[in-house]
């Protein structure tokens, strides 16, 4: 009688073979799993609760957004719904003096910003909070990418706390209440320019 032997490649032999194909399968399982969870409280956020998705501003269109802000010397720059905080990250090249404050509600996005930061050696701070539970009154340079319905409820917060002179930039969505001073269109998006 012949018996046949199968070898299941991505299970470790106890030789030691296969544990790195086990080390990867698990790591691809880990990434795996964060994603499904990401994906699926960004689905619950956005339906029902009304949050902004997760689509982050491209290092072009953030590059040419600082270029239009010039020479800045206010010291406090916020990112509201930061995501990845990509225009923090790259405000923190154009304005090194510059105090960086992302607020980011989602866990997931946090907890990435944060191991990148701590990594990096950024001194980006950041906030795991609702922004609307966010005292903006300190901030002299707002930026934002989010939606109609956000924009215009933050319209109201900016009108109550924000100080004269704190400029507000806000991609595609407008902050009705408020007047632009400019606009400027890059990849035929609109993002507007305000000042308090």
């Amino acid at each position: 009688m012949k018996y046949v032997i199968i070898k299941i490649s991505f299970l470790p032999d106890f030789c030691g073979y296969n544990y790195l194909h086990m080390f990867f399968l698990i790591l691809f399982l880990i990434i795996l799993t964060i994603y499904c969870v990401f994906a699926v409280t960004q689905f619950y956020h956005i339906i029902f609760k009304g949050w902004a998705p997760f689509v982050s501003t491209d290092i072009k269109t953030i590059n040419k957004i600082i270029k239009e802000i010039g020479s800045f010397a206010g010291s406090n720059i916020y990112e509201l719904g930061c995501g990845w905080a990509l225009f923090l990250k790259q405000a923190e090249k154009s304005f090194p003096s510059a105090k960086l404050t992302g607020i980011e509600n989602s866990f997931v996005l946090f907890w990435l910003d944060r191991i990148w930061t701590i990594l990096f050696k950024s001194k980006i701070i950041l906030f795991k909070q609702n922004f609307f539970a966010a005292d903006l009154s300190t901030a002299d340079l707002i930026y934002c990418y989010l939606n109609n319905e956000t924009m215009a409820k933050l319209g109201k917060k900016f009108q109550a706390e924000c100080l004269p002179g704190t400029i507000i930039i806000s991609r595609r969505f407008p902050v009705l209440i408020f007047k632009p001073e400019k606009i400027i269109k890059i990849n035929r998006q609109k993002i507007y320019f305000y000042k308090i």
